[in-house]
């Protein structure tokens, strides 16, 4: 499930009268197609203004670039996140003493602290951050979130499956940028940490979305059809989903910027 339409991302639109030849939709993404006959592997590259070009042989088909930018999301909503971090339009940590910070829903506050054992911890009531880890504090709540969801969103996801009909292999919690969930290879349910900041029933949606991936890959009628059974307000945690995005923690690693693949 991809959170692009529901975040605070927005990329700036192509600039009037700049001509596209050939463009690609991909999950609701447009990827514009530039052909060369020299060109022998494909290549894919996040502009400065977040605009998506995909570099091609001249022979090569439609289907075979859709394939292959679909195997590329992941990374593209990476870059497109960083991108956001680093022009200052999402939401960033300032790292002081009273800073606001969500877990399931609840906003616990921050508490700079002289000495602890570990970078950072929460004690139930604040998050408590080692005052010489302030500078390295987003790559801390990442692994905390992480490791907090790991064993939170299995539960959730086992509460879910009876319900789906469908078991998942495996439970991954790691950074997805701006896609919420993902439902991989051999019934493994990707979520991303930023999840373990909403509310219970907006996590479930994203849970209960991904489960029916298992049933229909792709968004068609009967995909609606089976969540609307299993959930039937799925429409109105949508909605809900994408206005509490904007309240979210979206830092990430700006370090990591490399803005084109090759293959």
């Amino acid at each position: 499930y991809r959170a692009t339409a529901c975040c605070p991302c927005q990329r700036k639109p192509r600039e009037p009268g700049k001509k596209m030849n050939e463009v690609l939709v991909v999950d609701n993404l447009e990827f514009e197609v530039r052909r060369s006959p020299r060109r022998k592997t494909l290549g894919l590259t996040v502009d400065r203004a977040g605009e998506l070009v995909v570099h091609s042989p001249e022979t090569a088909s439609e289907a075979e670039l859709h394939k292959w930018v679909e195997r590329k999301l992941l990374w593209v909503h990476q870059k497109l996140l960083r991108k956001e971090v680093h022009s200052g339009g999402v939401h960033r940590l300032e790292m002081v003493s009273g800073e606001s910070i969500a877990y399931l829903g609840q906003n616990y506050r921050l508490k700079i602290v002289k000495d602890q054992a570990t970078p950072l911890q929460f004690d139930g009531q604040w998050f408590l951050l080692r005052e010489d880890d302030r500078l390295d504090a987003p790559r801390h709540f990442q692994a905390w979130y992480q490791e907090a969801g790991a064993e939170w969103l299995d539960e959730r996801v086992r509460f879910w499956e009876p319900k789906v009909g469908k078991v998942a292999s495996k439970i991954v919690v790691s950074e997805l940028g701006f896609r919420w969930g993902s439902c991989g290879k051999n019934s493994v349910l990707h979520f991303n940490w930023r999840l373990l900041q909403l509310p219970v029933f907006l996590v479930d949606y994203v849970v209960a979305h991904e489960l029916v991936h298992l049933h229909e890959r792709n968004h068609t009628p009967t995909f609606w059809q089976i969540l609307g059974r299993v959930l039937p307000d799925w429409k109105e945690r949508k909605d809900a989903l994408s206005h509490r995005s904007a309240e979210m923690l979206w830092c990430t690693d700006s370090d990591k910027a490399n803005t084109r693949i090759e293959e």
